[in-house]
């Protein structure tokens, strides 16, 4: 299986909506970030949303694969891109990813991929969401913040 990545703002909303399924804030770090999609024979199979925050820090706002895609490196794949292509060429030194408490997965690629716990937001989904979020028949609820230094 062959991946391209390119950046779009043609937006893979139902790749987008995986990771954040609050449609209002998915637009609204959109329009301040850059979005870059893993193809697949012209498919958009996975997103990456990545956000220049400071001088020289910048957030991971989603990242996401379409499910009969997943556990084949896609998402690691975008995230090395960002690491090795859009951070060095903006001058990223210190990357953040947020990511739920309730799914396992993400938290452990984000840590094989050199990303340290900082912080707990106790309640972070319940406060932002309208709607609970489950995953693994766990409530989603709070929020980790995790750090890697390029």
């Amino acid at each position: 299986m062959e991946i391209h990545i390119e950046q779009t703002t043609d937006y893979p909303y139902d790749l987008l909506l995986l990771a954040d399924p609050n449609r209002e804030l998915v637009d609204r770090y959109l329009k301040a970030s850059d979005c870059f999609v893993a193809l697949c024979e012209g498919q958009a199979v996975g997103v990456i949303v990545v956000q220049k925050q400071s001088i020289n820090g910048a957030e991971v706002l989603n990242l996401a694969v379409g499910e009969s895609f997943q556990r084949r490196g896609i998402a690691r794949r975008l995230l090395r891109f960002v690491f090795d292509e859009w951070a060095r060429s903006n001058r990223i030194a210190l990357l953040k990813v947020c990511t739920g408490t309730s799914a396992p997965g993400p938290m452990m690629l984000y840590q094989q991929e050199g990303f340290d716990l900082k912080e707990l937001d106790r309640d972070y989904f319940v406060r932002n969401y309208p709607e609970p979020i489950w995953e693994n028949g766990i409530q989603c609820r709070h929020r980790l913040i995790l750090e890697k230094e390029l």
